[in-house]
Formats: structure tokens, sequence, C-alpha cells
């Protein structure tokens, strides 16, 4: 692959990409607090049920629709700055408000505006590397990530979970303008890619390989949406103190952090599917052990898990996308994955645990994503069972059937 940067140029926009998938993922550590600030709110548990269920479905809605667009207009950047900007200021606001009603319209609009963040911000990296010819180096850029979500998450938990109903609304806010002006940084793809045409409605229709594996997926992100919604009340449930809540929630990001540093060393060694089944035959596993557990410090030994699971769904599993889609609708396949991921998925796993905790108490929680995650497994198996050299090695030549 031939390289179109100047070595000190590399350096430059590596630091840059390091700095804002910091500060992503930083703003991202807000949200596992956010059930904790509900309920700290005095929020009923159906209203509570609504908002959290609601997210997911304008994920959905929204986020596949911004790819697109990123795609066709070519200009990822720029819906980087607006979707920051908006959700800066519905998050300041989602945090300020005194009532149910305007706590759910500002968390629509955090919602909508949040939604394109991460497929587009993954989007332009490939891009990038593409160009440098480092596309497996994608995980040394999103360690930096974890980094950021360990520290947020871990600074909340100790410093602010006591006063979360204060600080939530500026650091969710904050967060997210700091991440807006960063995006300034990044490089626009304005024109680097030809527009496909008519071939481009052909990205479903002509790949079952990716239909089945967003639908394996769907599975999957449901388990996890119920994980990051759960986790602290989980923990609180077992009397556990804010350190300590704070403490075991930052630990799963920063076990990622080594196993980050060792994927272009698996990729070489291990065909892909594999490292992605790996995480999803570790998932149930998971949520036993969340079923038996009875006292809050053997929930961050369990943490060493989540970290397997990270990589194979938030770094392989994206480059896996990235492969499958191609270069010209990189933007559009990453939003795809992140609906099923991040909305679809949640949405009806969160719909499902609110009612078994609402009936059995919230270690049916973890019944549920049992068997959403066996389900995953399965569907995930017969998407990967067939072997595709192409996948498998890297080549970042579309699958299209």
């Amino acid at each position: 692959m031939k390289v179109y940067f100047r070595p000190m140029t590399i350096n430059s926009l590596k630091r840059k990409f390091k700095t804002y998938f910091f500060v992503q993922y930083f703003a991202l550590g807000t949200g596992p607090y956010l059930p904790v600030f509900l309920v700290q709110k005095q929020y009923s548990g159906i209203q509570i049920g609504l908002l959290l269920g609601t997210l997911p479905i304008i994920t959905i809605m929204f986020q596949p629709l911004w790819s697109y667009l990123s795609d066709i207009l070519g200009t990822r950047r720029n819906i980087l700055l607006i979707s920051g900007l908006g959700t800066a200021i519905s998050g300041l606001y989602l945090g300020l408000s005194d009532t149910f009603i305007y706590t759910f319209m500002w968390s629509i609009l955090f919602a909508a505006f949040w939604s394109p963040i991460r497929p587009i911000s993954h989007a332009i990296l490939f891009d990038s590397l593409e160009k440098m010819g480092e596309m497996d180096k994608f995980s040394l850029i999103r360690l930096w990530g974890s980094l950021g979500f360990a520290m947020a998450t871990l600074l909340i938990g100790v410093l602010f979970l006591g006063q979360i109903l204060v600080y939530f609304a500026w650091l969710a806010g904050g967060s997210y303008l700091v991440l807006t002006g960063l995006s300034l940084l990044l490089p626009e793809q304005k024109g680097s890619t030809p527009f496909p045409g008519r071939k481009g409605r052909r990205i479903l229709s002509g790949n079952p390989r990716l239909v089945m594996f967003l639908v394996a997926n769907v599975f999957i992100g449901a388990t996890l949406g119920v994980y990051n919604n759960y986790q602290a009340v989980f923990l609180q449930s077992l009397d556990a103190k804010d350190w300590l809540v704070g403490v075991t929630v930052s630990l799963q990001a920063l076990v990622e952090v080594p196993l980050m540093l060792m994927v272009p060393y698996l990729l070489k060694r291990m065909p892909t599917r594999r490292i992605i089944l790996a995480g999803a035959c570790l998932l149930p596993f998971r949520w036993l052990l969340y079923v038996i557990i009875q006292r809050p410090g053997w929930v961050a030994p369990s943490q060493l898990i989540h970290g397997v699971v990270v990589i194979s769904f938030y770094v392989v599993g994206v480059s896996y996308i990235d492969r499958l889609v191609g270069a010209q609708w990189r933007a559009t396949g990453q939003g795809l994955y992140g609906t099923v991921m991040d909305g679809i998925g949640p949405a009806i796993g969160v719909y499902l645990a609110g009612v078994g905790f609402e009936l059995f108490g919230i270690r049916s929680v973890w019944g549920i994503n049992i068997i959403l995650g066996l389900i995953g497994l399965g569907l995930l198996w017969l998407a990967l069972r067939r072997r595709d050299q192409a996948a498998d090695q890297g080549s970042n030549k579309p699958l299209i059937w």
C-alpha cells in the first residue's frame, strides 16, 4: 500500500486520532452512570425504563441515516462537528432538566446527535490508516479510547457519584464540547472515495454474510446494552461503596489496553472469525458468574472477560465490517454495525431486562443475558462458519456475493 503522508505527518495525524478517541470515550464514560443519575432524580421505574428503552430506538433511526449521508456527501468531519455540538448542548440540558418531560425530550435529542460519532470517526480513521498502509493498527489507536473511558468512569465513581445530580450535566456537556473542537483536527475525506451509484444498493441484498453477521450481533449488542445499563445498579444492589463502583466499572476498560496492544500480533496468527467467536463464547459464562456472585468484590475479576469481548466486537468486529463493505460505503457499514450493537440490540435487551428486573429482581437480568448470548453465539457461528480468506487476511475488497 502506497504511503500518502510523510513520516512527520503520519505521527502528527496519529497523535490527533489518539487524542480524539481518548476524549470520545471519556465522554462515553458518563453513560454507565445515567441510570444512577435517573434513580437519584427519583423518577419511577416505568419512567426510567421508558427513557433508557427509547435511547437505542432513536439510535436505530438516526445512526444509519447520518452515516449514509456522510458517504454520499463526502463530508464526514462536518457531520462530526454538527453531531458533537448537538450532543454537548443536549447533554447539558438533559442533566439540568428538572422534570421528566424535559429530561425525556433532551435525551431524545442527545441520542439523535450522538448516534453518528462512533461510526463516522471509525470511518475517518480507517480512511487514514488505509492511506498509511496500516489497516492492522486500528487497535493501537482505539486503545486510547479505553484509557479515556477508564479515567472517566473511575473519576466519576470515586469523586462524583455521591453528587451525580450536580455534576452529570457538566461532565457530559463539557466533554462532548471538547470533542467537538477536536473534530476540527481530523482530516476531511471529501471526494476521496468515488460514489458507487446503484451498486451501493447491494450492500445488504448482495452480501448475505454481512446480513447474518449483523443479525447475530443484535443479540450480542442486547447483552452488552443490558450490561451497560445495569452494572452500576447491580453493584449498588450488592451494597458496593461508591469508590468500588468506580474502580470496577473503570477496570473493564483498563484490561482492554494490553489486549489491544496484542491485536496486530493476534491477527497475523489467528483467523478473524476465531477471535470474534472467542468473545461470543465467553459472554454467557460471564453472565452466569453475575447470577452466582454475592459479593461486589468478585465482580472486578470478571472484567477480564469484558476485555476479550471488547477486542472481539469493538475492535476486530469493527475491522471485519470494514472489510465486508469496502471503502465506498465505509461509514454506512459502520453505521449499520453501530445500529445493531448500540440500537436494535440494546433496545430489545433493555426492554426484556426491565421486565425481568421489575418481576424477579436484578439477577433475572443476567439470566436473560445468558439466553440472548447463546442465541447470538449460535447465529455468529452460522455467519462465520465458512472460511473467507479476504476477511481473515485483512483484504479491503468488499465481500459482495
